[in-house]
């Protein structure tokens, strides 16, 4: 048994006060026994955090300010609509109104989203107009600790980027929203989908192709190392990530490297990220880039951007699998557009356009990239 699978097990316990209902979802964070309800509480909803602190809300949450990147749209997906996110981060925003969640939910492109800066620094005094049931902030203390003073209640979420992350934070959404169960079939769904990739990649006769993804290329290269969630994926699909490779990086996340780096790794493939306007046709028309072997083969891809950028964790993590799988194995034709339709409905109500498949999909973009037609309509 993997480390991993035994991380999955590690249950992250959320408590219905007064209630039977308590979801379990796979968690790196403590496994405190969960909390009694208050006294004379039926209705209450008493559920822990990553930082191990117990929050405790009188009933369903109605005003939720977010700040964490994936929280806002992993909130729409637990409810299924938005009508209980009150602010989010900008990062945020932008990802809903250059994906298609603005469409889904357009009333989401009209709430504030100047609530924090781009280090994730709370604006507290814009955050206390809004009146919040609560905000989620990543854990750090310093991020906390302002808006706590300020008589906030904050629920902390652990930035490891990990898929038992992407549960734990499912299951508390689900929870202080008086929706429990929605945690159970995102998890099994997931469960599913993750079981099937693995299945496929030990499958697999050959071996993957190296994959580097850059977090950023404009205005600097950065690549994702040890510890990220992207080094995950790359190698749940059978591919390899230089940076943990034979030639590896020091530093945990996201490290910046320079162009003979890259040059020396000469990965076979490689992603663009969702953090900036790079796109395959910058690398195909610039003559440093020539000689990497991704580049002379044409497999550069711009990574897609759906209900949130597919790069992160998040709810479309699975979504993200089935399409690295493709483009490191490529297929006669892909499955992946099948799947995100029906995960589309599962996931937000919402029926996919061919269009909006192509967005997403980035069919466009990719179009001059290799195999890329395995994604069509």
């Amino acid at each position: 048994m993997t480390a991993a699978d035994l991380n999955r097990r590690t249950a992250l316990q959320v408590f219905i006060a007064g209630g039977s209902a308590a979801v379990l979802a796979g968690c790196g964070a403590s496994g405190n026994a969960p909390p009694s309800s208050p006294a004379g509480s039926t209705n209450s909803i008493s559920l822990t955090d990553q930082r191990g602190r117990t929050l405790t809300f009188a009933r369903p949450v109605a005003r939720v300010v977010t700040i964490p990147m994936p929280s806002a749209s992993l909130l729409v997906a637990v409810d299924r609509s938005a009508d209980h996110l009150a602010a989010m981060h900008n990062a945020s925003w932008v990802a809903m109104r250059d994906g298609i969640m603005g469409a889904m939910f357009p009333a989401a492109l009209d709430l504030p989203h100047d609530i924090a800066t781009q280090d994730f620094t709370a604006n507290v005094e814009s955050i206390r107009a809004l009146n919040p049931d609560v905000v989620v902030q990543w854990s750090d203390a310093q991020l906390i600790e302002p808006l706590e003073k300020a008589g906030l209640q904050v629920l902390g979420l652990k930035n490891s980027g990990t898929q038992e992350d992407v549960d734990a934070w499912v299951a508390m959404f689900a929870a202080m929203l008086g929706k429990p169960e929605r945690a159970t079939e995102l998890k099994t769904r997931s469960d599913r989908e993750l079981a099937e990739v693995k299945a496929l990649a030990s499958g697999r006769a050959s071996q993957g192709p190296s994959i580097l993804y850059f977090n950023r290329f404009t205005g600097g290269l950065k690549v994702a190392g040890a510890n990220s969630y992207n080094d995950f994926y790359i190698k749940l699909v059978g591919g390899s990530n230089p940076p943990t490779g034979k030639d590896p990086l020091t530093g945990p996340g996201m490290v910046g490297v320079d162009i003979e780096q890259v040059l020396r790794w000469d990965p076979e493939v490689i992603l663009l990220g969702n953090f900036d306007a790079a796109m395959p046709q910058d690398i195909y028309s610039d003559p440093v880039w020539q000689t990497v072997s991704a580049v002379r083969s044409k497999r550069v891809y711009k990574v897609p951007l759906g209900g949130y950028r597919w790069d992160p964790p998040g709810q479309e993590s699975p979504l993200m699998w089935h399409w690295l799988g493709d483009i490191a194995f490529p297929q006669q034709r892909s499955l992946v557009r099948d799947k995100a339709a029906e995960y589309f409905r599962f996931l937000y109500n919402h029926e996919l356009t061919k269009a909006e498949l192509d967005k997403i999909l980035r069919t466009a973009e990719n179009g001059q990239s290799a195999n890329y037609r395995q994604f069509n309509a």
